[in-house]
């Protein structure tokens, strides 16, 4: 049975008493070897951690930079390149464990038998000579990406699993947890001029930076045309000013160092990225100033006030973290003017930093873009959703929100879900 996941697989290439590597294509049409721990395997203690941390180091060690992952997965799974070779093998006995090749010529339509079928395993995987060994401490430090693949998501992973005397002998699998005191400064304050995108060539992306601006002054012109054909007519009434009639709420005054790279890709919220469950440790915020909605964020987040006016709120959102070890960023509410159509949605999110990375539609009012990025040096998932949804009781599109966050690398499933959680509870 072939594993699920974004790919198209092809055959199976090998196994492991613990799990298996396939042949697959991607969605771009690229080949790519793919390693999948199997599920009953990943139930036991230690291993789902010891394949993820052994992931990690040979990124670190070596040139096997992955371009998916997903450990959160039922059966984890990550994906190499093919041109970097047998990626998922390398892999599998970096883990300790034997690896038997398929023999036979690959079907394209079936998957040969392995000679040796995997047999789950009870024990904890033990290093083989000479192997790397997982760097626990650094384990939410970046990974390196190929710049090619530069602009490809990197799907949910686990919490850092805790140091051990053993090497890869994973210890019990622990939740993720921030200090609860939040520290003085703002960890979060002024990213963008720290952050170095290494993302794929811009395309149009001036083009439709000062299509935004020329829709910006259309809009502006007609409506100060109109109140100068207003005040020059005599016999026209008064008009009284009413909330709909405030002006535009704080926009963006610089252009982004690095915007997304427009028009939007088609497509959709991606439905494999992780949610809010029972078993998670997390508190709703139902009193931030402005928001108009419950923020739900995982225990030891904080929410902190920094920008506000009329119709616009921004608010920082992260762990008590510093340095690598930060997960957050921007909350951002703000009016859009009325008639919020698509010209004045798409003028507002191109004014929007994305770090370069392509605008993807995940339906008819909300984009997001994902990006490996470079902050002081170590590289970050970084994660942008520009969406519109609707408050007040005409129930009309009327409002924007803006998520952009960043975090290491193996935690960008935690941006994930709170992204998700954002979408869900606007409905956008």
């Amino acid at each position: 049975m072939q594993p699920e996941g974004p790919y198209r697989y092809t055959h199976l290439l090998g196994g492991s008493p613990v799990g298996k590597a396939w042949a697959a294509i991607d969605d771009k049409g690229r080949l790519v070897t793919v390693a999948v721990l199997d599920a009953t395997v990943a139930a036991s203690e230690g291993w789902r951690e010891a394949f993820a941390g052994m992931v990690t180091s040979l990124a670190q060690g070596s040139d096997m930079a992955y371009t998916y992952a997903d450990f959160s997965a039922a059966a984890p799974w990550v994906a190499y390149p093919a041109e970097a070779g047998p990626g998922a093998e390398k892999l599998f006995r970096s883990l300790g464990v034997e690896y038997t090749p398929v023999q036979t010529s690959p079907s394209p339509t079936s998957a040969p038998p392995v000679s040796a079928p995997p047999q789950p395993v009870s024990g904890a995987p033990e290093p083989t000579s000479g192997a790397p060994q997982p760097q626990w401490a650094a384990q939410a430090e970046a990974i390196p990406s190929q710049p090619a693949l530069a602009s490809h998501p990197i799907s949910g992973a686990p919490a850092s699993p805790a140091a051990t005397g053993a090497g890869l002998a994973p210890s019990s699998p622990s939740p993720l947890a921030a200090p609860a005191d939040v520290a003085p400064r703002d960890p979060f304050a002024s990213p963008v001029r720290r952050i170095t995108p290494s993302g794929p060539p811009r395309r149009r992306t001036g083009l439709w930076i000062g299509a935004a601006a020329l829709a910006l002054v259309v809009l502006a012109s007609a409506g100060a045309v109109a109140l100068l054909s207003r005040g020059n007519d005599a016999t026209a009434p008064p008009v009284a000013s009413t909330p709909d009639m405030a002006a535009p709420p704080p926009m963006p005054t610089a252009p982004p160092q690095s915007p997304g790279i427009e028009p939007p890709e088609p497509g959709t919220w991606p439905t494999q990225w992780p949610k809010f469950t029972e078993r998670d440790q997390v508190q709703t915020l139902v009193d931030l100033e402005g928001v108009g909605f419950p923020v739900k964020v995982p225990e030891g987040w904080t929410c902190t006030l920094v920008a506000r006016a009329d119709g616009y709120v921004k608010y920082n959102c992260g762990n008590a973290a510093s340095g690598n070890q930060l997960i957050g960023g921007e909350l951002i509410v703000r009016n859009c003017p009325e008639p919020c159509n698509e010209q004045w949605q798409n003028a507002m999110r191109a004014v929007e930093e994305a770090w370069g990375a392509q605008w993807i539609r995940s339906g008819q009012y909300g984009s997001f873009a994902e990006q490996i990025i470079k902050i002081d040096g170590a590289e970050r998932h970084g994660l942008v959703v520009v969406a519109y949804f609707r408050s007040g009781e005409a129930g009309l599109i009327n409002r924007q929100v803006v998520v952009r966050m960043t975090a290491p690398v193996p935690e960008a499933y935690q941006l994930r879900r709170f992204a998700g959680y954002i979408r869900d509870v606007t409905i956008f």
